[in-house]
C-alpha cells in the first residue's frame, strides 16, 4: 500500500482543519495510508478530539496530534516546528513514505529539511505568500529590525522550497503566472478551496430547517437578509462591509445584516454604531459547520471584502465555494485571488471597486440584477471549480506521481 505523510500546522479540530484537510485526506486513502501530523490548541482538542477520531476511523489515515504553542511568539513556532520534524523524521525511519505533503510555508520548511535527511520528496501545498502576507497585515512591521530578519530568512527558505520541491500547488490562477515566472509551470497545480457540495447544496436542506434558522435569528420573511460569514479583523474589511449595509437600509429598510463568526460581538456592535446602525439591525451567531447551510440560506446575498494586497493574489476564500454550492448571489471586492474572475465568467455576483470615489454607486441596480440570478446556475457553475471532487482527483493525479 502506498504510504503518505501529512504535515499540517493547523489543527484538525479547528474549523479550518475540519473543512479543508480532512475532507481531503478522507477522500484520498483509498489506496493508500496516511499519517497525519497536526498542532491542536488544547482547548478545542478536548472539546473535539473524539469527534475527529470517530470521523477517521473507518478510514486508513493514523493521526498524530501535538500541542499548539502560542507563547511566547516566535520562539514557540520554532518550538512546535522542532517537534513535528522530530516525530515526522521518527515515522520516517518506521515507514517506506513515498511523499511527505506539506500544507503551508512553516510545514515546507520542515519538508525540505526532511528531503536533505532522508531523500523522500515533498509536495510544497501552499496556501498563501506567507512571508509577504505576514507583511502586508502588518505582523510583520518592517520597521522593526528583528521582523525584517524573519521576512528575508523566509523569502530565502521560499526560493529553497520552490526548488526542492517535488511539485507545488497554489490556490489560485494567479499566484501560478506569478511563480511561473521563475518555475517551470508543469510543476505547478491550482487547486482552489474548494467545498463539499453534498453538503453545501441547497436542495438538500427543507424548508422546516430554514424555518429554523430564521425563528432561531428572529427575522421575517419580509426581511431583506445580506449575511458574512468568518472572521473578522486584519483582513476582513469589516467597516467597508458595514458602510455597504447602511447603503443597503436605505434602500430595504427591512434589511438585516446576519454575521457568521466567532468574533466578538462587542466589537461588531462598537463599529456597528460609527456607521449609525444600531443592534437590532444586526444578527451575529457563530454556527458549527455542520449547520451552515441552513443559517446561509436564509440569506438573499451574501458579501465579502478583503484586503486587496499583493499576497492575497493568492488566496481563495472558502466562503466563496461553500456560498456558490448553496446557489447564493455574492458581492465581494476586487482584487483578491481568481475571485474577480470567477464572478465574471460565472456570472454569479457582483464586484465592488473599493478603490473608486462612490464604490456603492448603482448598488440598488446592482441588488436587482442579483435576486434575478438562478441558484442552480450558480451552484454548476461552483462546481466545475469548488467541489471537493475536483479537489481530490487533482491531489490523486499528483500523488500518482510519486508513486513508485
Amino acid at each position: 500500500m502506498h504510504k503518505t505523510l501529512y504535515l499540517s500546522y493547523d489543527g484538525m479540530t479547528d474549523p479550518l482543519g475540519q473543512s479543508q484537510v480532512l475532507p481531503y485526506l478522507c477522500n484520498l486513502d483509498d489506496d493508500r495510508e496516511i499519517h497525519l501530523i497536526s498542532c491542536e490548541k488544547s482547548t478545542e482538542y478536548h472539546k473535539y478530539s473524539e469527534d475527529i477520531q470517530q470521523v477517521i476511523s473507518s478510514k486508513n489515515i493514523t493521526w498524530h496530534p501535538l500541542v499548539y504553542h502560542k507563547f511566547p511568539p516566535i520562539l514557540s513556532t520554532v518550538w512546535d516546528m522542532w517537534k513535528i520534524q522530530k516525530l515526522a523524521s521518527s515515522l520516517i525511519k518506521q515507514q517506506s513514505f513515498e511523499l511527505v505533503h506539506c500544507r503551508s510555508h512553516l510545514m515546507g520548511i520542515i519538508g525540505k529539511n526532511l528531503k536533505k535527511k532522508f531523500g523522500i520528496p515533498f509536495l510544497f501545498d501552499m496556501r498563501s505568500f506567507f512571508p509577504d502576507e505576514r507583511v502586508d497585515g502588518n505582523l510583520w512591521p518592517q520597521s522593526k529590525f528583528i521582523y525584517r530578519l524573519i521576512y528575508k530568512y523566509f523569502k530565502n527558505q521560499e526560493i529553497k522550497m520552490f526548488n526542492l520541491a517535488g511539485h507545488i500547488v497554489v490556490l489560485t490562477n494567479a499566484a501560478k503566472d506569478i511563480l511561473s515566472k521563475h518555475i517551470e509551470s508543469s510543476k505547478i497545480t491550482v487547486i482552489p478551496c474548494c467545498a463539499d457540495f453534498h453538503h453545501f447544496d441547497y436542495r438538500s436542506i427543507s424548508a422546516e430547517e430554514i424555518e429554523d434558522a430564521r425563528e432561531d435569528m428572529q427575522l421575517t420573511k419580509n426581511n431583506f437578509v445580506l449575511t458574512y460569514l468568518g472572521s473578522i479583523g486584519t483582513w476582513y474589511k469589516l467597516n467597508e462591509m458595514l458602510a455597504l449595509f447602511k447603503e443597503l437600509k436605505l434602500l430595504k429598510p427591512e434589511s438585516i445584516f446576519l454575521i457568521l463568526t466567532s468574533g466578538s460581538k462587542d466589537l461588531i456592535y462598537k463599529i456597528a454604531k460609527e456607521y449609525s446602525l444600531i443592534p437590532s439591525d444586526l444578527r451575529i451567531k457563530f454556527v458549527p459547520r455542520k449547520d451552515l447551510p441552513r443559517y446561509l440560506l436564509l440569506s438573499h446575498v451574501s458579501i465579502f471584502f478583503i484586503q486587496s494586497t499583493f499576497s492575497k493574489l493568492a488566496s481563495s476564500p472558502t466562503k466563496h465555494a461553500e456560498l456558490m454550492g448553496l446557489g447564493i448571489p455574492v458581492i465581494a471586492n476586487s482584487g483578491i485571488g481568481d475571485t474577480d474572475k470567477i464572478i465574471q465568467e460565472t456570472y454569479s455576483g457582483s464586484l465592488i471597486d473599493l478603490e473608486s470615489l462612490d464604490p456603492f454607486n448603482n448598488l440598488s441596480t446592482k441588488i436587482d440584477k442579483l435576486l434575478m440570478l438562478d441558484k442552480q446556475s450558480i451552484r454548476e457553475a461552483g462546481q466545475k471549480i469548488f467541489d471537493l471532487e475536483v479537489g481530490i482527483a487533482a491531489y490523486k493525479t499528483i500523488y500518482l506521481k510519486f508513486s513508485s
